[in-house]
């Protein structure tokens, strides 16, 4: 009875975190937002089953384990939020998700703790889909993204770097072909790739990002946690410093109230469907470095 019990809140709680998944990443694609009515349910749903399942068998390791981990969410969470890697809603998702899958459900098998199995999984699928995503972003607005391209290598702090680079990759090359260890070459001969290819990337990515991620917004179609990048003066008057963690209903408000009309935006790529595909992934496949 015991283990048809947990059998049946796993399942539950596995359905609930795939169908509010599913959810976010329609309203994330369309609106570029997940409404926090949903992660709250998802966290309120979540703990509420795991209370329900420890209380009935007097047990609450089961509860404990939705607590650490909603913290360990949490912690990982607000690293990305405050270098601006997503937004609030990810964040909240995130830790719903903390709270599903604190524990292994009964038909994973794997070692290790599968909240932080969870995690890689997400990240990997959505360091994938961020570059399918920009891609696309890329090809779509091909001429300006080509021009930007070109504009970014060509800047100052970019050439330095990218010299620095071919120099230390020409040496790595080097040592690799005087080296008469197999290991030491591979080692040597990836970083020189790797470092190659890295700043090719990192350039691609900005030229997607100043194309792509940056919008000029009427100050009533903002939302709570918009990044806006600029300072926004009126009457020569500081009324919000761009450094501060997305606008509130406060500012949006005081913007409306100064006179502002309009404000420059930066929109990041939809994260939440990677949340979805890695959990997914997961699901079916257990850890995926393994």
């Amino acid at each position: 009875m015991v283990f048809l019990i947990s059998m049946l809140t796993d399942i539950l709680l596995v359905s609930l975190g795939v169908f509010g998944l599913i959810i976010a990443t329609i309203t994330d694609l369309k609106w570029r937002e997940v409404p926090d009515y949903l992660n709250y349910f998802l966290i309120t749903a979540g703990f509420g089953l795991r209370f329900f399942h420890s209380a009935l068998f007097d047990n609450w390791i089961y509860f404990l384990y939705g607590v650490l981990g909603f913290l360990a969410a949490f912690g990982i969470g607000i690293v990305f939020y405050f270098f601006r890697q997503w937004g609030g809603g990810d964040t909240k998702l995130l830790m719903s998700l903390g709270v599903i899958f604190g524990s292994r459900p009964f038909f994973i098998q794997d070692e290790g703790v599968f909240f932080l199995n969870l995690i890689f999984s997400i990240f990997v699928t959505g360091a994938v889909y961020g570059l399918v995503y920009g891609i696309y972003l890329a090809l779509r607005n091909f001429s300006k993204f080509k021009e930007e391209f070109n504009l970014v290598m060509k800047g100052e702090k970019i050439r330095i770097v990218k010299n620095i680079s071919f120099l230390v990759a020409l040496v790595s090359f080097i040592l690799a072909y005087l080296s008469k260890d197999l290991a030491t070459k591979i080692i040597l001969i990836s970083l020189s790739l790797f470092l190659i290819i890295y700043i090719y990337f990192w350039i691609f990515v900005k030229a997607v990002e100043n194309v792509c991620m940056y919008k000029i917004v009427n100050v009533n179609e903002l939302s709570d946690g918009d990044w806006v990048v600029d300072d926004v003066y009126a009457n020569k008057k500081l009324i919000y410093d761009k450094n501060k963690l997305g606008v509130e209903k406060k500012d949006i408000l005081k913007f409306m109230k100064e006179g502002v009309k309009k404000v420059r935006v930066k929109y990041g790529i939809p994260f939440v469907p990677s949340f979805l595909i890695g959990t997914v992934l997961t699901l079916i496949f257990g850890n995926l470095l393994i």
